[in-house]
This record gives structure tokens, sequence and C-alpha cells, in this order.
């Protein structure tokens, strides 16, 4: 009887234990933040913003050309993936393992890694590091790191350098992992983006 006992237990644990490979791990949330708020991204250029905004993300993950209430969508977010006006799937958001810090920025392909977000620091590509920690990211900033955010500012590299791309009408520190992913797709022109004007990534 005890051991039919503990077989059946076994079973019961086993059906409700989580999978443990990271392409069934919930990243529901990366798109979806509670302080992701409608924010406009303004040219700073180098230093003040001149008023211009190049791009409006709404809270529904929508994003458009200029203001928002001039109707110019450029794309959106549906569950963990970026789409163009047009419907097609340009990029989609993944972690690279379980319980990683990373999140990556995936081409259509399915392959190729464009962005690796890490708190506030934008990387180009794939960051291969075996754990993820302040003394293993700052090796990669000189050849990798391309964005730092502020909460109303994003910088070319890192804050201390002064270099003043964007500013933002809202608080973008607090905001999810894949709105801070879709800022970077904007500025570097991937994902259906022409990219930031004036500016090569």
């Amino acid at each position: 009887m005890s051991r039919a006992l503990t077989a059946f237990v076994s079973i019961s644990l086993l059906a409700l234990a989580p999978a443990c490979d990271s392409s069934d791990a919930d990243l529901g949330d990366d798109f979806r933040g509670s302080l992701d708020v409608n924010t406009q991204m303004t040219m700073a250029d180098g230093g003040s913003d001149d008023g211009t905004v190049i791009w409006e993300i709404v809270e529904a993950g929508v994003v458009y050309e200029g203001e928002a209430a001039l109707g110019n969508v450029l794309m959106y977010v549906e569950d963990n993936a970026i789409f163009d006006a047009s419907g097609v799937q340009t990029c989609s958001v993944d972690s690279p393992h379980l319980n990683s810090k990373l999140r990556e920025v995936i081409a259509a392909n399915g392959t190729e890694v464009l962005f690796t977000l890490w708190g506030d620091y934008v990387f180009e590509g794939h960051v291969d590091v075996k754990v993820a920690n302040w003394g293993q990211m700052k090796k990669r900033f000189g050849e990798q790191l391309l964005f730092q955010y502020q909460p109303n500012d994003i910088f070319l590299g890192e804050a201390i350098n002064g270099y003043r791309l964007m500013t933002t009408n809202a608080d973008i520190a607090a905001q999810s992992e894949g709105r801070k992913l879709l800022m970077a797709a904007l500025m570097t022109g991937e994902c259906g983006s022409a990219g930031l004007p004036g500016y090569t990534f």
C-alpha cells in the first residue's frame, strides 16, 4: 500500500513539474511590463533634445513613426515577436538559457542574434559569458556595448562617456526588457525600422 501511494505521489509531482527547456520558458512578460507607458523618443544628437519626436511607442506595443497622433504605424509587438506594419514577423525575443538574466533579439531567420540586453545595457550580437555578472559583462563593453539606458536618456556606449543619442518623456530604465530591446531595434535599423536618422551602428 505504501509503495503504491509513493508511486502515485511521484507521478503527481512529475505532472506538476515545469519543463526545463529554455524554449519552453515563459517570456510573455518581456514586452509587457507594469511600468511600460506611452513613450516618445526624441532626437538629442549629443546634446539636449531638439523636440523632434522620431518614434512613439504606446502601451499596447505599437510603434509609430513620429507622434502617435499622426497615425503612421511602423511596427507592433505580439507575444514575444515583432512584426512590421504589413504583419510580417521581423524579429523575436528569447533567453539564451533557462533563468538567464540576458534577453536576446533574434532575426526572423531564427538564428542570428542581433542584440543582447543585460539590465540597462544593450550589446551587439550574442554575449558569450558563463555567468552574467558585472565583471564578465564589463569586459564586453569595449567590443560589444551599443547603448546604456538611464531614466530619460539613451547613451551611445556608456553613459559616463556622455554622448546622449536620444531623450524620452518616460523613465525607460524602469520599463520592460522587451521595451528596451524594441528601442534598440528602432535606433539600429533592425526588425522593420529604418534606424536613427544620421547614424549607422
